[in-house]
């Protein structure tokens, strides 16, 4: 059964993770010359931000660490050696700067930062089919990232927050709503990961 996923408001929850209106709008970037083929031992920082909605206290804490193991699996998957990776829940432990300041420690050629923020609210489902369309409560994992090579600090790759690398905690049956199913923490980490790695490396 085919199913199709329309990000109706998307735009919306990806809000928090936007500049703010007095800030420049960030534009994708990519450097010319770069080639995936350069990060062969990155440090790998990532930030986990709970946006709006309400969180369980168990959630907040299976939730980094779903993202975390997905991660892993999905670097040692693609023969990724790292040099440190290290999942944080706010807090600014986990910045650009500070990934570059452990990478050049550790004799990383890479720095990765990544910001994961989750937004949980109603969202419109299938609005391509007028028959089909239906809102429901669920929870966008969003994520964004930045690679800076280690020696000069200079941002190799951007990736904004987009709904290609973004995923709903509820996969919508288009044919038949009452078909759409809940993915579970470790399933929306598992596909959050897997987008962002596809951007990074390759599929």
């Amino acid at each position: 059964m085919a199913k199709r996923l329309v990000l109706g408001t998307l735009g919306l929850l990806l809000g928090a993770c936007a500049p703010t209106a007095q800030a420049p709008a960030v534009v994708p970037v990519r450097a010319t010359d770069f080639k995936s083929s350069e990060i062969r031992q990155p440090v790998v920082f990532v930030q986990v931000a709970f946006g709006a909605g309400q969180y369980e206290d168990k959630e907040r804490r299976a939730i980094p660490e779903e993202y975390e193991g997905a991660l892993l699996e999905g670097l040692n998957a693609r023969a990724v050696l790292t040099k440190e990776v290290r999942v944080s829940v706010g807090g600014r432990d986990a910045t650009l700067d500070a990934a570059l300041a452990r990478a050049r420690a550790l004799g990383a050629d890479h720095a990765i930062f990544v910001e994961v923020r989750l937004a949980r609210g109603v969202a419109a489902f299938c609005k391509e089919s007028r028959r089909s369309a239906f809102q429901a409560q669920a929870t966008l994992w969003a994520q964004r990232a930045e690679v800076a090579r280690a020696s000069d600090g200079a941002v190799r790759l951007r990736l904004t927050s987009s709904p290609t690398l973004a995923v709903y905690d509820l996969d919508a049956d288009c044919d038949n709503p009452r078909d759409s199913r809940r993915r579970s923490p470790a399933e929306a980490a598992a596909e959050l990961v897997n987008r962002l790695l596809a951007r990074l490396f390759g599929p």
